[in-house]
């Protein structure tokens, strides 16, 4: 290898490199613009929620998220503001199996990324 492929290789590799740092900082970037959604399923019979309020751009946002377990993180979603989060005693979604609701206040910046929903 000559000394230019060798400088392109390095300068093409720390490029690579930055551009990984920069990519993940957008997830510590929007703890100060949004949170992501912690559902905490005290009842023990929800299998699914839908959350629906506004992202970290201001955009109406909803999405069905499965939840397996008494506690469930719903990562790479940012909210902010009020948000609404329906439960449901199945799997999808269905208003067949809705089973309560409750509305929760998602502050835009916090000590941390996730903000704690119950059933």
């Amino acid at each position: 290898m000559n000394v230019r492929t060798r400088v392109a290789t390095v300068t093409g590799a720390a490029a690579l490199a930055f551009a990984g740092v920069l990519g993940s900082a957008g997830q510590s970037f929007a703890a100060s613009n949004g949170q992501q959604i912690h559902f905490h399923d005290s009842s023990g019979l929800v299998y699914s929620i839908r959350v629906q309020g506004y992202n970290q751009n201001g955009d109406v946002a909803a999405g069905c998220f499965s939840t397996p377990g008494k506690d469930t993180w719903v990562g790479g979603w940012w909210w902010k503001g009020e948000v609404k989060v329906t439960f449901y005693k199945g799997g999808s979604c269905s208003f067949a199996t809705y089973f309560g609701e409750t509305n929760a206040w998602v502050p835009t910046s916090q000590s941390g990324d996730w903000t704690t929903v119950s059933s």
